[in-house]
């Protein structure tokens, strides 16, 4: 499992249904649901992009990939937490690729991440 080296936490928000919208509601303000990983995963700098000078920010993009026939518990609205701390959140929609050789079953996953400072 070379490459697969960094353990992580999926951090799930707490949703509620809005009474007056009926619209499902993320909310941050109240503790994650904290999803250990059981497993390793590869988790990779991608790319970062700074702010102009008048309004200073760094967004940085990592990628997680997990280990071939895994298909961990990931959603849209999660966040991530490194072993080291680092919280990330999920950038989009997790991509999960199918096996080439069982139906319906997932070969790996690959989520994009992000990270917003300043």
């Amino acid at each position: 499992m070379s490459g697969f080296t960094t353990l992580v936490t999926v951090l799930r928000p707490y949703v509620h249904i809005d009474r007056y919208t009926s619209v499902e509601k993320v909310d941050w303000t109240k503790p994650p649901t904290r999803l250990p990983i059981p497993y390793p995963v590869s988790v990779q700098p991608a790319s970062s992009t700074e702010g102009n000078p008048d309004r200073p920010m760094v967004t940085t993009h990592w990628v997680l990939i997990g280990p071939p026939g895994q298909d961990p518990d990931i959603r849209a609205t999660d966040r991530i937490e490194t072993s080291a701390g680092e919280v990330l959140s999920v950038d989009g929609d997790v991509a999960r690729f199918p096996h080439p050789t069982r139906v319906g079953a997932v070969h790996h996953v690959e989520v994009a991440l992000k990270r917003v400072t300043g």
